[in-house]
């Protein structure tokens, strides 16, 4: 061992072994041969009497011969959080990774202090032609040396030759932004549906994010670093995201019948009261800006009618809505509104489009979408995970014997919880860590990522199915599948008895857009046209089914819903196509007692919910739902089940939801009020 002289050497004693996979340590009084630089020659001594490790210094291992087998050097002494202590430099993952800053663990393996680095902005499309880029932040309190760190998308396997790793030398200081530049650090394109992680330069995941929509502007953390992602119409790339208010242009009348004043609607998306003083207004020009007036406040998802303008709306127009400077929202439309120019869905929606009538100060209305209905039952919501409970990717949801039954996406591991009718809720035996389900290609492969689980149903034989819409060891690529395992087995992880694959009978979409959710139910309580014989459908024509019913399967990309039957030589039947008209889909729940198809939303569509009743014909009865009062309406709530007639107290029945993206407040617990 030599420092970065030659003349300070330090040799390990002949006959000294290190065991396999075991760690070496050369402490101070460990007794070796030093080397006499006056005498040219080694005698006995003690490490500490060789050399001395210094503030800027190397450590080189050399072999008998003399030749250089390893180094590493550094620049100042470890130190974290200024205490020199709780530091070390190591290789993490031990052996092979790249030395980094870690606990000082002698003898053990090393432990990395993973860096308070966070994903703060992503821009995958920008508007005026700009490149993509994704923007981090360090919320540490010591500068971080980046130096060979990298970005993926969703495909780190096939992109990883369209990334380049920042050059030595890259520090990112404490509390400021670095960002990942398009066509510079990454050459690959950031999707409408994708993920952004950040790797350092061991390839050891750093930070991720990943969107299931396209932004309208970019996603960006408000406030920085702490708080949750926001679709906001300005970019901050590389310095502080802008605060802006929420509120949203809804609804605009440019040609009122009878010559009545044009008008134009915002809507307040949150479920807080919001102030929109001083908020301004403009057309397609600037020389007649409207400013809100003091002590003007939008009510908790309402609306607010703005119909004494200071400008006229004409043919091809727009509308915009400013914060000071700060455009926050803005709608252009061709000709006049015909009758009005809305929002779809209200406050939440990403689109506008010719409406069916005007309906100032509430919500809209547009041909062939269902009229939203409040919902039916209480506004309570409650929480059933107040501590990590779950993983973070908390996805479909069942209620089925008395059970709930829950899937992680990001693990395809999933929990059965035995819920009681009084209320009580708690894991089923051998469930409390859950079981982790395996593509059947995956048996003899520990290493491989799995199913993304995003859905879980039970059938009336007690199997459990989960619906995967791709790989996670192949992100980047749709693959539609329904995995069989049965839960009762031994172990926590279950190797899939049956798979479906479904991609070629369902829409091309992009990976991630795929099989959010999967519903089993009986043949005897569905009633729908099956396109395979123009008839009612019958589990008579099926006698190779794996069950005895249908299993519903919901496609984020459209919002809608694909009856199938699944045979028992892992082949599938496509019987039906019902669209939600909801735009978009993410769980799926079937209501025995009322002979109800749900199908349920994200916040990307304000958390609502459709309620499908199949009348035997090819037109089922479609209604739309809000969320309850009290649920959060920023949370992404992939999981949606009701609890059968039996669980009825007080006539509400409990409704559950699954939060995406969260270490606790997953699980969370409503109510439906009963039809008497």
């Amino acid at each position: 061992i030599r420092d970065n002289s030659d003349d300070h050497r330090f040799k390990i004693k002949n006959g000294t072994k290190i065991g396999a996979k075991s760690f070496f340590v050369l402490e101070e009084n460990l007794e070796g041969e030093i080397y006499d630089d006056v005498n040219k020659k080694y005698v006995t001594g003690l490490f500490k009497d060789a050399l001395g490790l210094g503030g800027g210094d190397s450590c080189r291992l050399f072999d008998k011969e003399g030749k250089l087998i390893d180094s590493y050097s550094w620049n100042s002494h470890a130190s974290y959080e200024g205490d020199a202590s709780k530091a070390s430099y190591g290789r993490y993952p031990d052996g092979d990774g790249n030395f980094t800053l870690t606990k000082e663990s002698k003898g053990f393996a090393n432990e990395w202090y993973k860096p308070n680095i966070v994903i703060n902005e992503v821009e995958s499309k920008d508007p005026n032609g700009g490149g993509d880029y994704v923007e981090i932040m360090n919320l540490g309190a010591t500068d971080v040396d980046i130096s060979g760190w990298y970005l993926l998308d969703d495909d780190p396997i096939g992109h990883k030759a369209e990334t380049t790793p920042l050059k030595s030398g890259s520090i990112i200081k404490a509390g400021s932004f670095f960002v990942f530049e398009g066509d510079k650090d990454f050459t690959f394109g950031l999707g409408k549906a994708d993920k952004a992680s950040v790797y350092s330069s061991s390839g050891i995941e750093v930070a991720s994010y990943e969107w299931s929509t396209e932004a309208s502007g970019v996603y960006a953390r408000m406030p920085d670093g702490t708080g949750d992602f926001q679709d906001v119409a300005e970019q901050s790339k590389g310095r502080s995201n802008l605060v802006r208010n929420p509120a949203v242009i809804n609804e605009v009348e440019s040609n009122a019948p009878d010559n009545g004043p044009d008008w134009v609607e915002l809507a307040n998306p949150t479920n807080e009261k919001i102030d929109v003083s001083g908020l301004i207004l403009k057309d397609s020009k600037d020389d007649k800006p409207y400013t809100i007036k003091e002590g003007t406040f939008i009510e908790a998802n309402g609306f607010l009618l703005i119909n004494d303008l200071t400008f006229g709306l004409g043919k091809d127009d727009s509308v915009r809505l400013f914060d000071g400077d700060l455009l926050i929202d803005s709608t252009t439309y061709s000709g006049h509104t015909s009758p009005s120019w809305g929002r779809y869905p209200d406050a939440n929606g990403k689109e506008f489009r010719n409406t069916l009538e005007m309906t100032p100060g509430k919500r809209n209305r547009f041909e062939g979408i269902p009229d939203l209905i409040d919902w039916p039952g209480e506004g309570e919501v409650s929480t059933f995970d107040k501590q990590p409970t779950f993983l973070e990717d908390s996805s479909g949801l069942d209620f089925a014997n008395g059970k709930l039954y829950a899937v992680d996406n990001g693990t395809a591991t999933f929990w059965e919880l035995d819920v009681n009718k009084d209320g009580n809720i708690r894991f089923a035996d051998g469930f409390e860590k859950g079981k982790k389900v395996r593509f059947q290609k995956d048996k003899d492969n520990p290493n491989a990522k799995g199913p993304d689980a995003e859905g879980i149903t039970v059938d009336s034989n007690g199997m459990v199915y989960l619906a995967s819409e791709r790989d996670n060891s192949s992100k980047g690529v749709n693959y539609n599948t329904i995995l069989m395992v049965d839960s009762s087995k031994e172990g926590t992880e279950l190797i899939a008895q049956k798979e479906w694959d479904l991609t070629s009978l369902l829409p091309s979409v992009s990976a991630n857009m795929g099989v959010e959710s999967v519903e089993f139910v009986e043949a005897g309580d569905v009633s729908f046209l099956d396109k395979n014989t123009n008839s009612l459908f019958s589990m008579d024509n099926y006698p190779q089914s794996v069950a005895n019913g249908v299993f519903f399967v919901a496609l984020e990309d459209n919002g809608h819903v694909y009856a199938f039957v699944l045979n028992k030589d892992g082949s599938a039947i496509l019987l039906s196509d019902i669209d939600s008209k909801l735009g978009g889909a993410m769980a799926l729940d079937f209501d025995t007692s009322e002979k109800t198809l749900w199908v349920a939303a994200d916040n990307g569509y304000g958390n609502r919910s459709a309620k499908i009743k199949l009348n035997g014909t090819d037109n089922p009865e479609i209604t739309h739902l809000l969320p309850p009062s009290g649920l959060d309406m920023n949370g992404n709530f992939e999981g949606f089940a009701i609890a059968d007639i039996s669980y009825v107290k007080n006539g509400e029945r409990p409704v559950y939801r699954f939060q995406d993206g969260v270490k606790e407040g997953a699980l969370s617990i409503g109510s439906i009020s009963v039809k008497e």
